[in-house]
């Protein structure tokens, strides 16, 4: 299948198949040599990533479209000032934005008005701070925390008015719901997307899944609307070498028409 024109979509690959620690001159290596031209950097400490330059040099060439972190519920000050520092981080090196998930979800029970309200809150915080900085920030529903479903994004969208989203194909359909359809909803509040596939109780290479996710939909849909978001896939854990898995995925991509 011929490539699309340069100017359709923007897709960037995410370090979290590497772990939070890894050699990341290596496996910036390993993605650039995959076909990527951009990447996530994912759960990253600062300290860990040292000043920005030491990270262009790690770097060497790829870009760095998204940052993301974790946010625990209850949430407090100490997590505001450190990722507030992530937000200082993410302006630095030039990323757009920066994902947030969390917090866990009780097995017995769903999360409660309180804890919804505390998320909200502080989200709402970090996306105005973000967006004095020209980051954006986007909170990423995810199956067993705080916001999973439909109606737990409406209310937290309705607390909040800077706050975007990072949706994820594969938990959308993980908890029974339309990945297209949600796209449709919320494309005025989605900053950025994840994409992987889901079989057997755990996540696998694009296409792989048996979640039965139209992936080539999802990004005809976000091509229509000429997103401006960053597509990240992001590739969790694989049964291959991390390098291998990011082959697969941009091979993937490549045989729907898309230059990952």
């Amino acid at each position: 299948m011929a490539e699309r024109p340069i100017a359709g979509l923007r897709f960037a690959y995410s370090t979290i198949n590497w772990g939070e620690t890894p050699d990341l001159a290596a496996a910036c290596a390993e993605i650039r040599g995959a076909g990527w031209r951009a990447v996530e950097l994912f759960g990253h400490a600062l300290d860990w990533l040292g000043p920005p330059d030491r990270l262009r040099d790690d770097l060497a060439g790829l870009r760095p479209a998204t940052l993301f972190a974790a946010v625990a519920v209850p949430t407090d000050a100490g997590q505001l000032h450190r990722l507030k520092r992530h937000l200082d981080y993410a302006a630095a090196v030039g990323a757009e934005a920066m994902g947030l998930v969390g917090g866990a979800r009780l097995r017995w029970r769903s999360p409660s008005d309180a804890e919804e309200a505390d998320l909200a809150r502080f989200c709402e915080d970090l996306a105005e701070y973000g967006a004095a900085l020209g980051v954006t920030v986007a909170y990423h529903p995810h199956a067993a925390c705080t916001v999973e479903t439909e109606a737990e994004i409406d209310r937290l969208l309705d607390r909040t008015q800077a706050l975007t989203l990072c949706l994820d194909a594969s938990h959308i359909a993980l908890v029974g719901e339309d990945p297209l359809a949600h796209l449709r909803k919320y494309r005025d509040r989605t900053g950025y997307v994840h994409l992987k596939d889901w079989a057997r109780g755990k996540f696998v290479e694009l296409g792989q899944g048996s979640l039965g996710i139209d992936f080539a939909g999802f990004l005809r849909e976000l091509e229509t609307n000429a997103f401006p978001g960053w597509v990240v896939v992001e590739q969790s854990r694989s049964d291959v070498s991390p390098t291998a898995s990011a082959r697969a995925n941009a091979a993937y991509l490549t045989g729907l028409g898309y230059a990952p």
